[in-house]
């Protein structure tokens, strides 16, 4: 488990070597990034922790094995600085994550009219593989989250949530769905899926919560 405090010009992550641990906060390893981060999109992935540089559209991948940056590269047109955050604001601009098929940044640009861009990075280099442009603006999403390629959007973050939208980039389609999302401590400020347990990790008023995802295979006419 890892754990990074606050949403910006903070540079130190603590690494839990299980989950007993960062419920009691014992055993930890503390990590300096050599940069703050921006926002609480940050994610950690084959050893590696992705963020987003403070005030910048920089993302950093920092390996913790050698303590040391092993790419750097602008996340181009991306907005930053409070630009295009998620409505709960936090300098939100730029969020990673993982799901099944590997890294994503999900974000917006003016190019875009300030509405969701979501991109597949390479993990070893962080070039574009390939971008969407969706038509949800970011800045009215409370929160977002990937699986299986489909990048999932919550309708607020305080209050009465739910999942409302959704956008394949298998497809590149997009649907409004409705899957109530229980927010019990009332202000959600990161909603991310790890495909290992299949749970979504959330961080909620304080509280860390996780919810149990089960996914259903949808069998269409020509499979039968």
């Amino acid at each position: 488990v890892w754990y990074m405090d606050g949403y910006h010009n903070n540079r130190f992550v603590r690494e839990y070597k299980s989950m007993h641990d960062f419920m009691t906060s014992d055993n930890f390893t503390s990590h300096r990034l050599p940069h703050p981060w921006s926002g609480t999109g940050q994610v950690v992935y084959n050893g590696s922790i992705y963020f987003n540089k403070f005030q910048s559209h920089v993302i950093i991948k920092f390996d913790f094995r050698t303590s040391s940056i092993s790419k750097s590269r602008q996340l181009d047109y991306a907005g930053f600085n409070n630009a295009y955050h998620y409505a709960w604001g936090g300098h939100s601009d730029i969020d990673l994550m993982v799901d099944e098929g590997g890294l994503w940044a999900v974000y917006a640009t003016n190019q875009n009219a300030g509405n969701i861009v979501i991109s597949k990075l390479n993990p070893n280099t962080l070039q574009i593989i390939k971008s969407w442009t969706t038509n949800h603006p970011k800045r009215s999403a409370g929160e977002s989250f990937m699986i299986c390629g489909t990048l999932y959007v919550t309708n607020g973050y305080s209050g009465g949530t739910k999942v409302y939208y959704a956008y394949s980039t298998n497809s590149s389609t997009y649907e409004y769905i409705d899957i109530p999302l229980q927010n019990k401590y009332s202000h959600i400020s990161m909603l991310d899926y790890n495909p290992h347990d299949r749970a979504l990790y959330a961080w909620n008023n304080g509280h860390q919560v996780l919810y149990n995802v089960t996914l259903f295979h949808v069998i269409r006419s020509e499979e039968l």
